[in-house]
């Protein structure tokens, strides 16, 4: 500053001069004065002037000063703008004094009234207003606001406590529920709005009712909007009470004072007319009239009705039951005047006064109605009624008819009356018969009659009253024997009303008092008893139904348990086995029943064919079954016939066909049973048999090995011919027995030879090769064992096979078949072993072969496509049983031979089929056994296949 003279400075805020003191210092000299202002605060902020004067004048200058600091805090109050349980929106103002710096932002906090902690809920809002979410109902929040610039954070402004809820309340309690319009299961509750909505409109109402003294239970399960509801699933008898609760968006309101209690019955009313009224019958002097119960009783039993009547032409309606209610839905209304026309009305009654009336929908003339009886069993009397013996017959129906049909029941004809087992009760239109303790002669038809003066009428009911069945008919006893005995019987007359089920058969003897069961389940009506020989026996004889046995039907007397003799039946089988030159041979069987008599002998007799007269052909009895007939004549046709006889008398005859007596040539055939190689052991029996046929009968000549040798002479041969076969023994069978047997039959009529192979198995002989002489020297002691050594020829390492062989000889096993070995056997006594003594070289090989060739075949039939050929077995069949054949066949300027079957023929004859006429054939046999397939016969035969013809 400059001025003469010096001038003075003076310094001034807010009109207030500014001097040293406090936090102020004024430094001023001539030329400059200076203003510090230490710790500057915020409120140093404003407006600062300089006046300098002097004598000469003065000049005033003015500067701001701006002092920075933090906001101060926002101005309040905090505005809650909205509150509801879940957030709240708050608002405040800027602060007045921003520090000297714009406010870049405010930082907004809460806290629970109860916590002291503080939670940020937002630090970066450049607005005045915010949204605090995530509150939690019903909890009181303080929240406070803080400015910020680029200095800092400002002082805070705190808000009031603010709970957390609606800004509404609930309602205030509904008015005193009202109970009316009461039923036996529901009731209509309404009630008044409440004081107050809490600021918020009523969304509905919540309606909760209990019985007294019990818990409250809820009867809407959503609000209503109106102010009643029908509480329905009431119980009758009940007593219930209730109270409401208004909702709103807040919530619900208390309940509201409960209603008076309110017994849950049926609202009593007069009731409602009757359903259907209508006219049943009449007659001249009365109405019937018959109507349905109403459907709405009023709340109240219906205690009865009134019937109301108006005669034709007047409009008076009089009661007809005036002293007393009609308790049932059907009347007779009675002292009508006969030609009059009526109209009539029925009402119902109950204890609080008569109901509306219904009127019949027509007029009634009265007049007697005339129609014919009807009857109508019930549906359980029109089948067959089934009842047990003592029960009660029960027959009810209807029967219709004007008047009044006359009723009648009828069984069998008779006329049923009252008495002590018959009861009958006829109220028209119910009918009713009875008859107790039924027995079984009340089954059959029961007829019941229904008559008036209009016609009549007829029903029937079968009835079927079960009894034990009646005693069985003609017990008879037959086919007596010493070990059994036939009883046969008839069904009972009565089989008791039920199918006769089974039949009880018992017996006793005359000693004994109790009866035994023979069986208790027998279906048919007779039975076989099995008996003692030479007792006596009673029986007896029950029927069994489904109600039980009946009584029983026993024999007078007693049977004795013996054979009786009765007629023998005829003879079995009688036929000609044989016819000659001037006889006729016939055999039959014995009869099946000899009639109790072993004693059996039978009569002959023969006719000529033009001839009626029999001749007995023999003297006395026949006690054999075959007989030969002899002095017939030659070509004349005969007739015979047998009967049999015992004790008791002859049994019919039995006839044979017509026959011609003449000589009958057959050539001689044998069929050996057997198949293959005859094997049997030394010292068994060999049983060779063979059938026989021919006619006249063959003789048969038993040989072996074809050396002609008489076997008869031998004692050990017994050879046994009959007419039809021929058998062969030869008993303690030596090895030697064994080869071939021919066994030849001749007759007039040519011959026919048989071969039979027979091998005799018996102990092996002395092992071939192996020759051991005597021990020269046993070296002074008994000789203990023998040592057995092998091998193999082409190998020669020796092996011992036994070292402790006690006899003088051994059997050698486990060899190789094909292999050729060599053995060796050594002395051993109890000073050592002596010297071997060795076998030649032997090959091991099984001891059986194939068979050998059968003898050539025979052809025994020729027709014109088909041959038999029948063979001999070979001579040899390699040790083994010969296991079947193989035919073959060949044409005559055929290469080839074809075998006749694919498989091994078992036997030796063979049909040969599938041939060509007018053809030659030749035909081979080969022999198979177990080894395998011999060699085939030479020299086969040459046959035509119409005829033989020669042999090559």
């Amino acid at each position: 500053m400059r001025g003469v003279p010096v001038p003075t400075a003076k310094w001034v805020t807010d009109g207030n001069e500014i001097k040293t003191e406090g936090n102020y210092k004024i430094d001023t000299d001539s030329y400059s004065t200076v203003l510090t202002i230490k710790d500057c605060v915020r409120k140093d902020t404003g407006e600062y002037l300089l006046t300098v004067s002097n004598a000469a004048g003065s000049k005033t200058v003015g500067l701001h000063l701006t002092v920075l600091d933090v906001p101060g805090p926002p101005t309040g109050p905090i505005n809650i703008l909205e509150v509801t349980p879940e957030h709240m929106i708050i608002s405040w103002r800027p602060p007045k004094d921003d520090g000297g710096s714009p406010v870049l932002n405010y930082i907004v906090e809460k806290r629970e009234s109860k916590k002291e902690a503080w939670g940020v809920v937002c630090s970066g809002i450049n607005q005045t207003k915010l949204k605090v979410p995530r509150l939690q109902k019903g909890c009181e929040y303080i929240f406070r606001v803080r400015a910020e610039n680029k200095i800092g954070i400002g002082a805070p402004l705190d808000s009031t406590p603010t709970v957390a809820k609606h800004m509404f309340d609930p309602p205030s309690p509904p008015g005193k529920p009202v109970v009316s319009d009461i039923t036996e299961n529901a009731a209509t509750v309404s009630w008044t709005l409440p004081k107050s909505d809490g600021g918020s409109p009523i969304t509905g109402y919540i309606l909760e009712r209990r019985e007294i003294s019990g818990k409250w239970v809820r009867v809407n399960k959503t609000p209503v909007l109106q102010l009643k509801f029908r509480a329905t699933g009431l119980f009758e008898g009940n007593t219930y009470e209730f109270r409401v609760f208004a909702e709103n968006m807040v919530g619900i309101s208390p309940p509201s004072p409960v209603s008076d209690p309110i017994k849950v019955s049926r609202p009593i009313r007069p009731p409602g007319p009757p359903i259907n009224p209508k006219l049943k019958d009449k007659t001249r002097e009365t109405a019937d009239l018959v109507w349905t119960k109403p459907l709405k009783d009023g709340g109240s039993p219906i205690l009865g009705y009134v019937v109301e009547c108006q005669k034709t032409g007047t409009t008076q309606w009089n009661r007809i039951n005036k002293d007393e209610l009609i308790q049932q839905c059907a009347f007779r209304v009675p002292g009508l005047i006969e030609g009059n026309e009526y109209r009539f009305r029925i009402k119902a009654a109950n204890i609080v006064g008569e109901g509306e009336p219904r009127e019949l929908p027509e007029t009634v003339l009265v007049k007697d109605i005339l129609s014919p009886p009807e009857i109508d069993l019930d549906v359980t009397c029109r089948d067959l009624i089934t009842i047990r013996v003592g029960q009660t017959i029960h027959i009810t129906g209807r029967v219709k008819g004007r008047p009044d049909p006359d009723i009648t029941w009828s069984k069998d004809g008779k006329v049923l009356v009252k008495d002590k087992r018959v009861q009958m009760v006829h109220e028209c239109p119910r009918i009713d018969l009875q008859v107790k303790e039924a027995t079984r002669d009340d089954h059959g038809k029961y007829i019941i009659s229904a008559k008036n003066s209009s016609g009549h009428a007829q029903g029937f009911a079968l009835v079927n009253v079960l009894d034990r069945p009646g005693p069985c008919q003609n017990l008879k006893i037959s086919y007596v024997t010493k070990d059994s005995c036939m009883l046969t019987w008839e069904n009972p007359v009565d089989n008791g009303g039920s199918e006769i089920t089974n039949y009880i058969v018992e017996y006793r003897q005359p000693n004994q008092k109790g009866w035994s069961i023979l069986s208790s389940d027998v279906t048919k009506r007779l039975i076989k008893a099995n008996l003692i020989e030479n007792h006596e026996y009673f029986f007896r004889v029950c029927a069994e139904n489904k109600v039980g046995p009946g009584p029983v039907i026993e024999t007078k007397t007693p049977i004795l348990a013996i054979n009786p003799v009765d007629r023998p039946g005829p003879p079995e089988n009688l036929h000609i086995a044989e016819t000659g030159k001037t006889f006729v041979y016939l055999k039959w069987r014995r009869p099946d029943y000899d009639g109790g008599s072993p004693n059996l002998s039978y009569h002959v007799e023969r006719k000529l064919k033009d001839s009626d007269e029999w001749e007995r052909v023999h003297k006395g009895s026949i006690k054999e079954t075959h007989y030969m007939v002899d002095k017939c004549v030659e070509n004349k046709i005969y007739q015979f016939r047998v009967q049999t006889k015992n004790e008791g008398g002859e049994s019919d005859w039995v006839k044979t066909s017509e026959v011609v007596v003449k000589e009958e040539l057959q050539k001689p055939v044998l069929d050996l049973k057997l198949s293959g190689v005859l094997t049997v052991k030394a010292g068994d029996s060999i049983r060779l048999e063979a059938g026989l046929k021919g006619k006249p009968q063959p003789e048969v000549v038993w040989t072996k090995d074809r050396d002609a040798t008489d076997l008869t002479k031998s004692p050990r041969v017994t050879i046994e011919t009959t007419s039809n076969s021929s058998k062969f023994v030869l008993t303690k069978s030596k090895r030697s027995d064994g080869g071939k047997y021919v066994i030849t039959a001749t007759n007039a009529a040519g011959s026919f030879v048989a071969y039979a192979t027979v091998n005799v198995l018996d102990k092996p002989g002395p092992v071939r090769n192996l020759k051991i002489s005597d021990i020269s020297n046993d070296g002074g002691c008994e000789i203990q064992n023998y040592i057995l050594e092998k091998c193999e020829s082409k190998r020669m390492v020796w092996s011992t096979y036994s070292a402790a062989v006690l006899t003088n000889h051994a059997n050698v096993t486990r060899l190789i078949e094909g292999n050729e070995y060599i053995f060796r056997v050594r002395a051993e006594n109890k000073m050592g072993t002596g010297p071997p003594t060795e076998t030649k070289p032997i090959i091991a090989k099984t001891k059986y072969d194939r068979p050998g060739r059968p003898d050539p075949p025979e052809v025994t039939k020729v027709s014109k496509n088909e041959m038999t050929v029948v063979w001999n077995p070979p001579e040899y069949d390699g040790g083994k049983s010969i296991t079947g054949y193989i035919l073959e066949k060949k044409e005559k300027r055929a290469l080839r031979w074809v075998p006749v079957t694919k498989s091994a023929i078992p036997e030796r004859r063979k049909k040969v089929t599938d041939l060509i006429p007018g053809h030659e054939y030749q035909f081979r046999v080969k022999a198979e056994n177990e080894i395998g397939l011999g060699e085939p016969t030479v020299s086969p035969k040459e046959i035509l296949g119409d005829f033989f013809l020669s042999y090559l």
